[in-house]
């Protein structure tokens, strides 16, 4: 472990100072927090209110407070912390920013890349594998850090008990993204998704819990046609915008099995770290080069299989890199 954060650590009677700065985008800010939580520290959040500078890249912006508004830049002041994760491009320049105020004793873990012009000032700047980015303060890991810990999964077991207890097993979890410029997702798509899970239920019986996200768009409401023909008691369908709650994390913690669709990083990360035997859906020309990577890392360490033409009831490796993270600060720290 670097011996000069060692002795730079600044000396605290009630422990170590740690700030999370957390980007207001959730899929993004709950990274940071999610590591912060697993370091086991105390910590305190500052949240990052954007401003329009923040669309400009870091290599113009550097180390300053320009990409948060002036309400945000209250909470940036000194004492300064000990150690500051952020994650996002845009939280990366406030944390240079306080490291060289601390005049760098302010150790800096970065999640996700960013930018070129600020690697080099950072301490440890950590990466998905599937992004193949290599280089100095560079550390790799898989998927994306997130709170999803057996804590928060048995405080979802009792907020959902009523709901989800007693539904006939296996239950089978289905969180849907949805389409990206890029990658589309229509009606040929989820209708055959549909299929297969129906397939499926008449064959096994069981339960269906479906979520939805904002841009699942029209296609929920196909999913929603073709699924509900197996009846009220078999399926519990959640529209991301019927404004009621979204049992998203009532579904990672009773499903025996959970299918989430290949475009997003962050829900297949989280399901990675729930109990339930994870399946990609991932139809042709859905994913990206990058999604495609992250799949098959998955796939490798078989916390993950490819949804084909059948379900099986089995038991994927449960990991969350949020865990890896945290051990690799506290080497570094000594802590």
């Amino acid at each position: 472990m670097p011996l000069d954060f060692m002795l730079k650590a600044q000396s605290r009677i009630d422990g170590p100072l740690v700030w999370v700065l957390k980007d207001e985008r959730p899929g993004t800010g709950n990274q940071a927090v999610g590591v912060a939580d697993a370091i086991k520290v105390k910590y305190q959040i500052k949240k990052l209110e954007l401003s329009a500078f923040g669309r400009l890249p870091n290599l113009l912006l550097g180390g300053s407070l320009r990409t948060i508004t002036s309400n945000a830049k209250k909470c940036i002041l000194p004492p300064w912390p000990d150690l500051v994760i952020s994650a996002g491009r845009r939280a990366a320049s406030v944390a240079l920013h306080i490291k060289r105020k601390s005049e760098g004793r302010t150790f800096i873990c970065q999640i996700m890349f960013p930018g070129d012009g600020l690697v080099a000032e950072l301490d440890l700047v950590a990466v998905p594998k599937h992004d193949q980015i290599e280089g100095r303060n560079i550390w790799s890991i898989t998927g994306a850090p997130n709170r999803i810990t057996d804590v928060v999964l048995s405080e979802a077991r009792s907020r959902w008990q009523q709901e989800f207890s007693q539904l006939p097993r296996p239950i089978v979890g289905l969180i849907v993204g949805g389409a990206t410029k890029r990658m589309p997702l229509g009606t040929k798509q989820v209708e055959e998704l549909a299929q297969l899970i129906a397939d499926h239920n008449r064959t096994s019986g069981g339960s269906i819990i479906v979520t939805t996200s904002r841009r699942t768009g029209k296609a929920a409401d196909t999913l929603f046609e073709k699924l509900s023909k197996l009846g009220r008691e078999t399926v519990n369908f959640h529209r991301w915008n019927e404004g009621n709650e979204n049992p998203y994390l009532g579904i990672l913690s009773y499903s025996d099995i959970l299918i989430v669709t290949g475009d997003s990083i962050t829900m297949l990360s989280e399901a990675c770290a729930a109990p339930g035997g994870v399946y990609i859906y991932t139809p042709t020309e859905f994913s990206s080069v990058k999604h495609l990577r992250f799949h098959a890392e998955l796939y490798a360490m078989d916390a993950a299989r490819p949804l084909q033409n059948e379900l099986k009831h089995w038991k994927s490796v449960q990991f969350n890199s949020a865990n890896d993270v945290a051990k690799e600060i506290n080497l570094r720290l000594g802590w």
